[in-house]
């Protein structure tokens, strides 16, 4: 580690202890949705939090809002602070199920200074406040093309550059916005085609997945569950395969899969806190979020899940001390979707486009495996 950011982490952490001999404790209840994940979160500053005497009540559930809407509903909020999805964030705060936060209250500075200038995404709704950012990305099997490498979403469909059987999610989301790119539309420009596009920017998106479908040196292999593209490219059943960033992180490193994740095209996607509304420790709530959100806080999670912190500020401590992972042994920079030499072209999730088309573009994508 550098001599000034050991100095600037030590002078941090010192800070920190230092106020909270003066300050009240606190106690706050934090739901997530259990695994590696949580243990990241629990062991990246939950620890952290209650070494200064405070406590956390640890919940786990697998997602949605429907128990805390039970719960506001009912005046019985038992869950301070909820561990959401992005469409889940933009919904909960729509219906009024979750606090409108002030990110400036809640964030902490960078070490120069900056607040939510430091955040690398802007939030979608006055509610959430973001933590990890997670890919999905593409990868490829190495030994499956000699000194060619895919680089771009292009090579994705390019069978005579790189032959071979595709894999590819069963689900139009990801797949819609990867075939537009390779078929040319902008990447900034990708939910507003789709809007204006309607009927027409799904036909097109279709018929380019289709050709791929029946290219006789392609074809399409639909997977369901995250830790099949792995295995289908380390067994060779596939040569390239859309997936998500952390379990090719998994296959490379624990596994030593001959996989190279591709970042051209990625789409981030984001998990956020929440604060219930109507908690009755909303002011723990927003002392937890402030910590737990710090650089130095964020950044630790990193070593146990490879997923990035939403603040620059964090990437760089990461990027800057590398190795970063828990086993001492493993850069965690080249796997996190904001690192800045992954982000030359990128898309932002597009929630509000899935939120308002999920079930009709499905129906279509349904209809068109069914005619394959």
């Amino acid at each position: 580690m550098r001599p000034e950011l050991r100095m600037l982490l030590h002078i941090t952490a010192a800070t920190a202890i230092a106020s909270s001999a003066h300050a009240e404790s606190y106690e706050v209840n934090v739901t997530s949705v259990g695994g590696a994940y949580q243990r990241s979160q629990e062991l990246g500053y939950g620890n952290a939090f209650e070494a200064l005497g405070n406590s956390i009540n640890w919940n786990v559930y697998s997602g949605g809002l429907g128990e805390i809407r039970t719960q506001v509903d009912t005046g019985n909020v038992i869950w301070d602070v909820v561990d959401v999805n992005s469409a889940e964030a933009n919904t909960g705060c729509l219906e009024g199920i979750f606090e409108k936060i002030d990110l400036e209250e809640v964030t902490a500075p960078a070490p120069d200074g900056s607040t939510v200038s430091d955040y690398q995404v802007e939030r979608t709704n006055e509610c959430s406040v973001g933590t990890v950012i997670y890919a999905w990305s593409w990868g490829y099997n190495k030994n499956a093309f000699g000194d060619a490498q895919p680089e771009v979403v292009a090579d994705y469909f390019d069978t005579g550059k790189f032959p071979g059987p595709r894999g590819i999610w069963n689900s139009p989301v990801q797949a819609i916005e990867l075939a537009l790119m390779a078929d040319g539309v902008p990447t900034e420009n990708i939910y507003s085609y789709l809007e204006e596009g309607g009927d027409a920017a799904i036909d097109q998106a279709l018929a380019k997945l289709e050709a791929l479908y029946n290219d006789p040196q392609g074809g399409l292999i639909f997977w369901t569950g995250g830790a099949e593209p792995p295995e289908l490219l380390a067994k060779g059943e596939v040569v390239i395969s859309t997936g998500w960033s952390g379990r090719f992180y998994n296959a490379i490193v624990q596994e030593n899969a001959p996989i190279e994740i591709i970042w051209d095209g990625q789409i981030m996607d984001f998990q956020n806190f929440v604060v219930v509304r109507g908690t009755p420790n909303l002011e723990a709530a927003k002392a937890f979020l402030r910590f737990a959100t710090a650089p130095e806080r964020i950044a630790e999670t990193a070593r146990y899940i490879p997923y990035a912190p939403w603040r620059a500020s964090a990437v760089q401590m990461i990027l800057q001390n590398e190795p970063w992972s828990e086993d001492g042994k493993t850069d965690v920079g080249p796997f996190l979707a904001t690192n800045p030499a992954n982000m030359d072209n990128f898309l932002k999730m597009g929630i509000d486009y899935w939120q308002n088309h999920q079930d009709e573009v499905t129906q279509r994508w349904e209809a068109w495996k069914a005619g394959l």
